[in-house]
């Protein structure tokens, strides 16, 4: 008994040899032993701290199987896209083969770092290693942190570790198969075919010294099965069928024309496209959970939208997003209403970058453009009477058409970059390829269906009504058939009292109205960036269009 009460007087000095200094109480390998709530190692590291003030400052890492299902996620942490480095994996495992053999000051060592790396692998698992925030001025997705304090403590109470932790994971299905992209890569052999430096483009049927690598990159990726006689430089219909299954899955225009875009594409290396999907993974454990029961989904470099009911797929459509110098930003919101006709207020931007400049060359760039310069009043100024220096003092107006930039339709939501969906009237830039083109909103293909879609209502809001409302010629016809109307009946009087003063029918011209309709349906919009995944099989890539993926993968590998 003495012995007992001598030990556990000794094990403050431990923790001064360990930490600098000495406490009330101390960790131990044995269940229950009290920890000093005061350890500095516990102020450096809040998380520590409040995992062992949930667990009344007690070791919790005394079950050598609990120990082992740690170690062993830890050691598969690069199938997740993360590094077993950054949870100690090494020192962890070193320690536990040798437990038996630790002196106690290593055992209580070895009980922190555990609890430490565990916090760290399930907020990253969780949230993300990085934080978007801190590296990207154009995100605005709101997540509440996850309190992996208590998951741990419920996981160790409760013995399930690892239920707890595969509910750290994104459950959405592209992240699933990004797992399985990360899988199927790594299965590729890791050696050097040679880049393809063709300035010129290659036609079907055409010859060029370069063929042979390319059929030999086709062959790597399996996009060209069958064996080919690689020295042949004809670029037969064998490999011509290769190139189109390439160009399809890397989100290319598939004409089997080798180009620029084509050759970037064949010139990644397996290494490049890993580093793509491990950062994708990344960006899936930033994005919310839960997408929503009905939501409309952006994928920025896809070009594309989805529109999503109860986990059916009820829209499919092109889109066209911002270019590189005005990036469509990365959000999730709810949408509040549409507005059929819009009208369209120019922004500051667009203002100062692109319209300004021009109309300091000609003032009337104004009404080429179609906008009305408008006083504080509201009152028509006329564009010779437009001076630089009070540009500001003014708002441009585009008034409702086709020829509106915004096109017949606007989808609004609340966000802070005043961004929303839209109609177009470069309605040309969806049968291209890299549609990166806007400045800053989404350009949708077929922006009346979508309408209808949001707007869920067949009796006040059918399709055909959309259409109508939005077509200056239904109004044209409407106009003309009041006019006939209208003649009838001046002919009936006119015949019936052939002295009287009819005067002449005069209605105004047809014109579009902008209609505000609230959208009743709670409806999801998430606007996001992912360039990598994997469908039956099949590795899909898309150009990081952002410039993106590189940056984050130095980050996500040494931070």
């Amino acid at each position: 008994m003495k012995t007992g009460i001598l030990w556990l007087l000794s094990l403050p000095l431990l923790f001064v040899i360990l930490y600098g200094k000495s406490g009330r109480h101390s960790i131990a390998p044995n269940e229950g032993t009290p920890i000093d709530s005061t350890l500095t190692l516990f102020q450096k590291n809040p998380l520590l701290k409040e995992f062992y003030r949930l667990n009344q400052y007690t070791s919790q890492w005394n079950d050598t199987l609990i120990r082992k299902e740690l170690l062993d996620h830890l050691a598969r942490a690069e199938e997740e896209g993360l590094q077993p480095k950054d949870y100690e994996y090494e020192t962890l495992r070193d320690r536990e083969n040798h437990y038996t053999e630790l002196s106690d000051s290593l055992k209580t060592d070895y009980e922190v770092r555990l609890s430490r790396s565990a916090l760290r692998w399930l907020r990253h698992l969780s949230d993300g290693k990085l934080n978007p925030y801190l590296i990207y001025d154009d995100w605005d997705l709101r997540r509440t942190p996850t309190q992996v304090a208590p998951l741990l403590q419920e996981a160790l109470q409760q013995r399930n570790l690892t239920a707890v932790i595969e509910g750290c994971k994104p459950n959405h299905p592209v992240y699933q198969k990004l797992k399985r992209s990360l899988k199927i890569l790594r299965g590729y052999p890791d050696k050097f075919i040679g880049l393809v430096n063709l300035k010129e483009k290659i036609l079907p049927n055409q010859k060029s010294k370069y063929i042979p690598i390319i059929k030999k990159r086709l062959m790597y990726w399996g996009d060209m099965p069958e064996k080919d006689t690689i020295l042949n430089q004809t670029y037969d219909a064998k490999t011509q069928r290769a190139m189109l299954r390439f160009q399809k899955r890397h989100g290319l225009r598939p004409d089997g024309i080798i180009a620029r875009a084509t050759i970037d594409a064949l010139n990644y290396s397996r290494d490049q496209r890993i580093e793509q999907v491990i950062v994708n993974m990344e960006r899936w454990r930033w994005y919310p959970r839960e997408l929503g029961y009905h939501y409309l989904l952006v994928n920025i470099p896809a070009y594309n939208i989805v529109a999503v009911k109860d986990q059916d797929t009820l829209q499919y459509q092109r889109v066209v997003v911002g270019r590189d110098t005005r990036p469509t930003p990365i959000l999730s919101s709810k949408i509040s209403n549409i507005n059929l006709n819009p009208n369209w207020t120019v922004p500051p931007t667009i203002l100062k970058e692109d319209l300004f400049p021009e109309a300091e060359k000609n003032p009337y760039h104004f009404r080429k453009k179609g906008l009305q310069i408008l006083d504080k009043d509201n009152q028509e100024v006329d564009p010779k009477l437009w001076k630089k220096e009070d540009a500001f003092r003014y708002k441009y107006v585009q008034n409702p058409g086709r020829n509106n930039s915004l096109g017949l339709m606007k989808i609004n939501f609340p966000n802070r970059f005043t961004v929303y969906l839209h109609d177009t009237n470069h309605r040309d830039y969806f049968s291209l390829s890299y549609r990166s083109l806007s400045s800053g909103c989404v350009r949708l293909q077929k922006p009346l269906e979508m309408a209808e879609h949001i707007l869920n209502d067949s009796i006040i809001w059918p399709l055909q009504k959309i259409k109508d409302t939005t077509d200056i010629a239904h109004y044209q016809a409407l106009r003309e058939l009041k006019i006939k109307q209208l003649t009838l009946q001046q002919a009936k009087l006119k015949k019936k009292y052939p002295n009287r003063v009819i005067a002449p029918i005069d209605l105004p011209k047809a014109a579009l109205k902008t209609i505000y309709i609230k959208v009743k349906d709670e409806i999801a919009i998430h606007q996001w960036y992912w360039t990598a995944w994997e469908e039956k099989g099949v590795l899909q890539f898309r150009e990081d269009i952002y410039c993106l993926d590189a940056s984050l993968y130095t980050l996500l590998r040494y931070k």
